[in-house]
């Protein structure tokens, strides 16, 4: 199944931010990085405030690194707005 969203820069950036320290966590235990550096390259490509198409599982490791981010900032005391915003608009 495939899902259009909306990436403004801001949510942009998150979704970024997130993705990368799973990629080279991922990397660095040997597992297969293809699919996230897929979804890393086709989201930095992307211009803002424009909707692109995103597969059910793309949505889902997004949605999965994005709440990570957003607990680990959480548990520092950190700002969490932008992670809040961009998993508000994954659902």
């Amino acid at each position: 199944m495939m899902r259009k969203i909306k990436l403004t820069k801001a949510n942009k950036i998150i979704t970024l931010k997130a993705l990368a320290p799973y990629y080279y966590r991922e990397k660095a235990l040997g597992h297969g990085t293809q699919e996230v550096g897929k979804l890393i390259l086709k989201i930095d490509s992307l211009p803002a405030d424009k909707k692109a198409t995103f597969s059910t599982e793309e949505i889902f490791l997004m949605r999965k690194t994005i709440n990570r981010l957003r607990n680990e900032r959480l548990a520092k005391g950190q700002y969490t707005d932008a992670a809040d915003d961009m998993l508000l608009k994954l659902f």
